[in-house]
């Protein structure tokens, strides 16, 4: 389990600039999409549900005092 605590952060960092990455890409052809469709909702609703457990985390072993 401390391992998965330590990789929360490093995966929720990896998944905000995958995302930031094709937020880019779609400004700059729209027409490709690449924020639309299933794909785009798991990243998105997968970076979302790894910060809000990385900061749980965070703010667990911070309450332990950790």
């Amino acid at each position: 389990m401390r391992h998965f605590k330590a990789l929360l952060p490093h995966l929720s960092i990896a998944l905000s600039l995958a995302l930031l990455v094709l937020g880019i890409l779609n400004e700059f052809n729209p027409r490709a999409g690449f924020l639309q469709g299933k794909p785009a909702l798991v990243l998105i609703c997968l970076c979302c549900l790894c910060s809000v457990a990385a900061g749980a985390a965070l703010a667990a072993a911070n309450r332990r005092g950790k």
